[in-house]
């Protein structure tokens, strides 16, 4: 009986063509940014909290319902006779109902999932679906678009265009920006970020000293010739790689990956072209006429665990 008089109600507040968010939720709204972006800002949020149960796994898939992709979402209809998801209409998307629901048997994510929605994220999703519920490929698969850049309120702060978008944000948040650093502070940050070390005492005196008024960007240009600029970006790359020297199984045997390791140091350092450091590390071999180098960057493809027990073939 509880679920039918639920029905009858949200049919009725669907004919009012309105919904009325609970108030957590409407006061987190009006904070929201004025462009709800699906990479940005759903994306995560039905990763983290709906797709457990209406992803991709076919196998966990619950009520035949997938919100990963945009042709299901709108399409399904659930039992109240909502589509899950209706572009432009909250009112008429079951989703939005389910949210911000108290029932215990009707709101998602179910209980049984021990996940819960805040209320920026049911604001955001709320949001979303209201701006027309635009689904977009990875960003990986985006092509970036040159943006303008806002207008500075201060210009006295703007050095360059970059700065107008930083001042931006930081004005949105009601703050202000910081005073400049000193001299010391400002190497020792610059040497942290490209060289991954603190400056050495002769180098932050000499910083310090010059009154040259290009000598931060000459610092910059010293820092990316270094070596350890190589190493700096280096150490990124063989996290993302899963870099190891062992084979990460039963007895763990060692393997010497430390040549296509300095191969990773050496092309940041030689700062060459990023589509052919991802093409070698993934297919070198298979290029035609493939050069030693090309070849000793599939190294990549070696880091992964390997079980050396025996009877098994490598």
């Amino acid at each position: 009986m509880k679920k039918y008089l639920f029905v009858i109600a949200l049919v009725f507040m669907i004919a009012c063509s309105s919904i009325d968010l609970p108030a957590d939720v409407a006061d987190v709204y009006e904070s929201l940014p004025e462009k709800i972006d699906y990479n940005k800002d759903v994306k995560k949020i039905l990763s983290d909290k709906c797709f457990l149960c209406h992803g991709p796994d076919a196998k966990k898939q619950k009520a035949d319902l997938r919100l990963d992709i945009a042709s299901f979402a709108f399409a399904k209809k659930t039992e109240s006779g909502l589509k899950a998801i209706v572009p432009g209409n909250p009112a008429k998307s079951e989703l939005v109902h389910r949210i911000i629901s108290d029932d215990p048997e009707y709101k998602m994510p179910s209980i049984e999932s021990h996940l819960e929605l805040t209320p920026y994220e049911k604001s955001v999703l709320i949001k979303w679906i209201e701006q027309g519920a635009e689904y977009k490929p990875h960003w990986a698969f985006v092509a970036p678009e040159k943006l303008a850049p806002p207008p500075a309120s201060d210009q006295s702060w703007v050095r360059n265009d970059i700065d107008k978008f930083i001042l931006s944000a930081i004005e949105a948040k009601k703050l202000k920006p910081a005073p400049e650093a000193d001299r010391e502070t400002l190497i020792r940050r610059l040497s942290f970020d490209i060289r991954g070390i603190s400056p050495d005492i002769a180098e932050i005196d000499a910083f310090v000293a010059s009154k040259d008024p290009n000598a931060y960007e000459k610092l910059v240009d010293g820092f990316l010739a270094s070596d350890h600029y190589g190493e700096r970006m280096a150490a990124y790359w063989l996290d993302v790689a899963r870099f190891a020297d062992s084979d990460g199984y039963l007895d763990d045997k060692h393997r010497d990956m430390s040549p296509w390791r300095e191969w990773v140091v050496g092309a940041y350092n030689r700062n060459i072209p990023f589509n052919d450091f991802i093409t070698w590390q993934l297919a070198g071999d298979l290029i035609p006429n493939a050069t030693k180098e090309q070849i000793l960057a599939t190294g990549f493809n070696r880091n992964h665990k390997r079980n050396t027990e025996a009877g098994i073939i490598e």
